[in-house]
């Protein structure tokens, strides 16, 4: 990708975090979803790394490794027009000099920002410290690209079993990590309206909230302070469960009623580019 080109999407995925407006991000899983987006009218969108990962047939949680994750990251970053932010799981790695050289081959990549996790399968939750470290490292990596790419630092620590122990250590990672360089903190596993507006408060930058179908409408986020809402791999598994029950028909009726109403094969090719 065009430096120039990348630095100017940069310089624009920075400024949709700072409004007007809460910024939406739908998560693509390959290029023809990220295409599809774009037509529906996003300025921006994200990766879903379960999704990009259940699509060359690895499980969630950093199974697929770096360098395949980063090489599907760049196919979509590189063939649509609007920026991309990479969910880049935590990484995979621990050490903070690994997650910088990680950070660096997304941005080689053509992405705009990358999410990072502070915790992963085999360790579970990272020290605080660690943590902490990994969002430096990371934020240097971006300075020495040249590339104004925003991290999205995402806590896990919402899976504390007691709440208020869990909502306390949130806050206090989330505001380290913005206070390292991070442009936004991301926190998962929190869904319910009070909870959501406590932390907005508490949160001293962006806030970016993963809703499911009982949360908060984005309009509702917005009032209470919520700056960037992403959906995860969502869309990608709403897409499998519809290809699901389209095979149970053609299993058990011998119909083909899931056919009826679908996008239309030249209309897939002109997404991209046939």
């Amino acid at each position: 990708m065009d430096r120039a080109a990348q630095i100017k999407k940069a310089e624009a995925f920075q400024a949709m975090h700072r409004g007007p407006g809460i910024l939406v991000l739908p998560n693509a899983w390959d290029v023809i979803s990220a295409h599809l987006m774009v037509r529906a009218g996003f300025g921006a969108i994200a990766t879903t790394s379960g999704g990009c990962a259940h699509s060359l047939g690895y499980p969630d949680g950093e199974y697929i490794g770096a360098e395949e994750m980063t090489a599907a990251v760049g196919r979509i970053a590189q063939t649509v027009a609007v920026p991309v932010s990479a969910d880049m799981e935590a990484c995979y790695a621990t050490a903070p000099e690994d997650v910088a050289r990680v950070v660096g081959a997304v941005i080689d990549a053509g992405a705009v920002g990358i999410n990072i996790e502070d915790a992963n399968r085999e360790s579970g939750l990272f020290d605080r410290a660690l943590a902490i470290e990994r969002i430096q490292a990371a934020v240097e990596a971006v300075e020495a690209s040249g590339v104004p790419a925003l991290i999205n630092a995402r806590t896990d620590c919402f899976h504390i079993p007691e709440p208020a122990a869990a909502f306390d250590e949130g806050v206090v990672r989330l505001n380290a990590y913005l206070e390292a360089g991070a442009g936004c903190a991301f926190a998962i596993f929190v869904r319910d309206g009070d909870t959501i507006a406590r932390l907005a408060k508490a949160v001293d930058g962006p806030l970016n909230i993963l809703p499911g179908p009982d949360s908060p409408t984005v309009a509702e986020l917005a009032a209470m302070g919520v700056r960037r809402v992403t959906v995860g791999g969502a869309i990608a598994r709403a897409a499998l469960s519809a290809a699901e029950r389209a095979v149970e028909e053609l299993r058990d009726a011998g119909t083909y009623e899931f056919a009826r109403g679908i996008l239309a094969q030249p209309a897939m090719n002109k997404l991209l580019g046939g």
